[in-house]
């Protein structure tokens, strides 16, 4: 039991440790990584529309 008691005791420690980013960097990288999601999901939803025609297109010739 003694174990668990200095292991949490030395987790709380290294907490006090841990350096917290500002709300104001949590917001500007959270919306930095939704603006990117978006772009990014938009250019494969772009590519599989072409490749979709493509593919009909070879297929509909055959």
């Amino acid at each position: 039991m003694r174990e668990i008691i200095d292991f949490l005791q030395g987790v709380r420690e290294e907490l006090k440790k841990v350096v917290w980013p500002s709300k104001e960097l949590v917001i500007r990288a959270s919306v930095a990584v939704i603006i990117f999601v978006l772009f990014f999901s938009l250019y494969l939803w772009i590519f599989d529309l072409i490749f979709v025609k493509i593919i009909s297109l070879v297929f509909n010739k055959l």
